[in-house]
């Protein structure tokens, strides 16, 4: 059943309502409901694919709060062929490994066993910090150990009524469609030699158990027996529909590609119901996530849309958060690139109203379902500052919260601020210094810039002695931005005197907040910016 939210209430109230009447119209409500999601690791691992394990993990949830028996499965394709190059080499440099599983191609980055082990243990990762615990099914453990033998074996000897319910939605000629029939088979065989999947099936014994095939590449002809040698795996909606059945599958969220007519759920609904006999799970409708410019994330982008990426630079909690206030059926966007700052600081907002008590029910809820489960900061910060402090320290964490700490108040010292702060820290660290945007990090300059100071008016030059002399009265940013101002205004400088202070700090016209810049900077390395030797 493929469901579209209608945008009756809060999104997982709807899908949970209209999924337990599904499962009881089909007799299977007091059964274990497993929620399931899956992919090939193929690839690097893009966020958008976040979308579809935290739609399950939150169904989930709310399952098990409404007292169901809920499970959430995620089916990694690692027995698929390795044929997606990654977009950090070219064909030509893995041309040798292309058609092998994707857990006998060696993982180029030299990190662990496999390329499929590299790409499935790094987005593992990402969804444990975002507080998702799915059971793993890892499909070239089920293949290799005989656990879907028997659907292998129905499979065939039902092969010609799969390739009826195949062909009818791929476009097929019925003079094409007859050519091809007899010599169908629903099978992807790995060859015994050059170990790829460039081959034919030539037949199926049913007394021996036996399958044979011709490998295209290499030339070998061999054989394997269904349920003790077998080096193969069943085609894609054949094996999707394999999964539902073996493990009762009730929930999947599905991308509106395959939820076409002919998309891979309707084929491989057909094949679970009329070949193996079985329900279809109730399939939710997820869109996609975009960036600026882009409609959907896809790796094709490469770096800036890695999982690995938006999990580094966000606090988990916010990661859920957009996960959870998007209904499903919309798409949305993220930026963090630039954008990054105004994701925290509406995220700071919403926890702001949350904690004052001026928020709708449906605000708590969400932002219990953002935190529930997930390290988050515990003393907030605005996340420009952290940049700040962290380009001003040149990285050094520690040198970096113990300015913070004078900046803001923080009672306390600087490691208990750390470690109020370190998913938040953390988080500016991995943006600033992993993802290329150290051009953000500030620069103080290392002596005084006398040719600067030459170019400034007398008045100008006064009101920077001024607030020399008023340094030590920096207790926290409003307390700068009140003397600043004040000298500004009773000098008559204004501008003048904040592009002069800019130019005496950092060598250039523009920079951060005055006031946030002075309170970061040490009061020595500040006086002999804004005075050098002058007397």
């Amino acid at each position: 059943m493929i469901y579209e939210l209608k945008g009756n209430g809060f999104w997982l109230d709807e899908a949970c309502d209209k999924l337990l009447e599904y499962l009881k119209s089909i007799g299977t409500e007091n059964k274990t409901i497993v929620c399931a999601a899956g992919m090939t690791p193929s690839a690097p691992i893009h966020f958008g694919i976040l979308r579809e394990v935290a739609i399950t993990a939150f169904i989930v949830d709310e399952l098990i709060q409404r007292r169901k028996k809920a499970r959430l499965v995620y089916y990694w394709d690692d027995y698929d062929h390795f044929c997606k190059v990654p977009y950090y080499t070219t064909r030509e440099a893995v041309e040798e490994h292309i058609g092998k599983t994707l857990r006998e191609v060696p993982d180029f980055n030299g990190c662990y066993n496999s390329y499929g082990e590299h790409y499935m243990h790094e987005f593992e990762k990402c969804v444990h910090k975002c507080g998702f615990f799915p059971n793993y099914n890892y499909q070239s453990r089920m293949y290799k150990y005989g656990l879907y033998a028997d659907r292998i074996r129905g499979a065939l000897d039902k092969r010609k009524e799969i390739f009826d319910i195949v062909s009818r939605s791929s476009g097929m000629s019925d003079e094409e469609a007859a050519q091809k029939r007899d010599s169908y088979y629903p099978l992807e065989i790995y060859c015994d030699v050059c170990g790829k999947d460039f081959t034919v099936t030539t037949e199926w014994n049913r007394e021996s158990d036996t399958v044979s095939y011709t490998c295209k590449k290499c030339g070998h002809s061999g054989s394997y027996i269904i349920g003790k040698d077998f080096r193969g795996k069943l085609a894609w909606k054949v094996n999707w529909a394999t999964r539902w059945s073996v493990d009762g599958v009730s929930f999947e969220s599905s991308g509106e590609n395959q939820l076409t007519d002919t998309g891979s759920y309707s084929v491989s609904s057909r094949v679970a119901t009329e070949i193996f006999g079985g329900h279809i799970p109730f399939s939710l409708l997820y869109r996609f996530i975009g960036m600026p410019g882009i409609a959907k994330v896809s790796r094709a982008q490469g770096e800036k849309t890695l999982a690995t990426r938006l999990v580094g630079v966000l606090e988990p909690c916010i990661v859920r958060w957009l996960l959870v206030k998007n209904p499903p059926n919309k798409p949305f966007s993220v930026d963090i690139e630039e954008g990054i700052f105004r994701i925290y600081h509406e995220w700071d907002l919403f926890v702001d109203k949350v904690e004052s008590g001026q928020c709708s029910e449906l605000d708590r809820r969400i932002y219990d379902i953002s935190m529930s489960g997930v390290e988050f900061c515990k003393f907030r910060i605005p996340f420009r500052t952290l940049i700040i402090a962290l380009g001003l320290c040149e990285g050094n964490k520690k040198l970096a919260a113990e300015r913070l700490r004078i900046m803001t108040g923080f009672k306390g010292s600087a490691v208990e601020l750390l470690t109020a702060a370190h998913t938040r820290i953390n988080a500016a660290s991995y943006w600033l210094y992993e993802c290329g945007h150290v051009e953000n990090q500030l620069s103080l300059r290392s002596s005084f810039n006398e040719e600067a100071w030459n170019s400034f008016s007398d008045s100008c030059k006064n009101a920077v002695l001024q607030l020399c002399d008023n340094l030590n009265s920096f207790t926290n940013e409003e307390d700068a931005k009140k003397i600043l101002y004040d000298i500004a205004s009773s000098s008559g400088t204004d501008k003048e005197l904040f592009r002069a202070l800019y130019l005496l700090c950092l060598g250039k016209e523009r920079g951060p907040k005055l006031a946030t810049l002075l309170c970061l900077t040490q009061k020595e390395k500040l006086m002999t910016l804004l005075k050098g030797d002058y007397k």
